[in-house]
């Protein structure tokens, strides 16, 4: 009964893998295809450069503020706990 059981466990799965991988098979493969090629785009060189240097000022002062109270935290007095020392009796 037992081995019964097994041997039917076993045909299942084997069954239902073989198939699985026979449906995997037979599905057509989809191919992506190019996207149509863009029209060329004409920008202004001075407004580029314009947003550019916005985005890096922007984007620096980010990083100094961030800095900074990094800088703020790092430097701020710790509190040091003596739990190591040892008490002498006189």
């Amino acid at each position: 009964m037992v081995t019964h059981k097994r041997l039917t466990v076993t045909t299942v799965g084997l069954s239902v893998g073989l198939l699985a991988q026979l449906a995997t098979g037979a599905e057509p493969l989809v191919a992506q295809k190019a996207p149509p090629a863009a029209t060329e785009l004409v920008v202004d060189s001075q407004l580029f450069r314009n947003e550019i240097d916005g985005y890096v000022r922007e984007l620096n002062r980010q990083m100094r503020a961030t800095l900074n109270e990094e800088l703020r935290r790092a430097l701020a007095p710790k509190v040091v706990m003596a739990s190591n020392e040892l008490r002498t009796r006189s």
